[in-house]
């Protein structure tokens, strides 16, 4: 492995396409190495072979986070001491799109197994050795819907929020930043496979997957514990406690955000 990076490591989970691929890039031009995990070997490779340079290290480390052997692989990397990992992003996830008894109780503990248990096993991972260094940094990509009553999904997302609020307030002052960030609606292969489009939802909702990165790096540079990027959905995560639930139902059912 090489070891000639004088910037930190980040490590970015579903790294292959959409969002977790925009972090990748946002952070190249910053000019760190990336370890890019996701299920799709190949397109990590053609988004190692566009960021590599000469300056820039990128590993690849793919990993099916419902398989117990590739989630140690990932706990392995955080915990090696060679070219350590100094951010980690936790941004790997799936909808069902299926109401809840639609879908199997297997899909739904599964979706519990990516959104919320590997990260959490990942930041605890993570955070021992960026305390002992007194640096380091964590985004997990949750959801507006944590902040709505969108079964599974949402109660998933709702779990990154409070982990990394509380995480965020025990260990800023050790050097250590976690930031949830709850993007809405994002141009991505997550809603193209959810068969959400921009006919069914106003442009104003929608969100590039540029913008949530940069949003959430920025947010997470300043300590901030938790980011909603764009006005309309901070305005909708302080409007979903006094909207009544029919309502908040009702625009749930359109976005199949399960």
């Amino acid at each position: 492995m090489s070891s000639f990076s004088s910037m930190p490591y980040v490590l970015i989970t579903g790294a292959s396409s959409g969002i977790g691929a925009a972090f990748a890039r946002e952070y190249a031009t910053r000019g760190y190495s990336l370890v890019l995990s996701g299920r799709r070997v190949e397109k990590l490779e053609e988004l190692a072979h566009e960021l590599r340079t000469s300056d820039i290290d990128i590993e690849i480390l793919p990993a099916d986070l419902l398989k117990g052997d590739d989630v140690q692989r990932l706990i392995a990397r955080l915990q090696q001491e060679t070219n350590p990992v100094e951010i980690l992003v936790n941004n790997a996830g799936f909808g069902l799109g299926k109401d809840f008894l639609s879908a199997s109780v297997q899909s739904h503990l599964n979706q519990v197994e990516v959104l919320a248990k590997v990260p959490l096993a990942l930041m605890h991972t993570a955070l021992g050795p960026m305390v002992d260094r007194g640096r380091g940094r964590i985004i997990n990509v949750a959801s507006i819907a944590a902040f709505t009553p969108g079964g599974t999904y949402s109660a998933a997302k709702r779990f990154l929020v409070s982990i990394s609020e509380s995480a965020n307030l025990q260990y800023a002052a050790r050097g250590v930043s976690v930031t949830a960030v709850c993007p809405g609606l994002t141009r991505s292969e997550f809603h193209h496979v959810m068969e959400v489009s921009e006919p069914q939802v106003p442009g104003i909702f929608w969100l590039s997957a540029e913008q949530v990165a940069r949003t959430a790096i920025t947010a997470n540079i300043q300590g901030k514990a938790v980011v909603v990027p764009s006005a309309p959905y901070k305005i909708m995560r302080w409007s979903n406690a006094l909207l009544p639930q029919k309502i908040i139902g009702k625009a749930l059912e359109r976005t199949r955000n399960y």
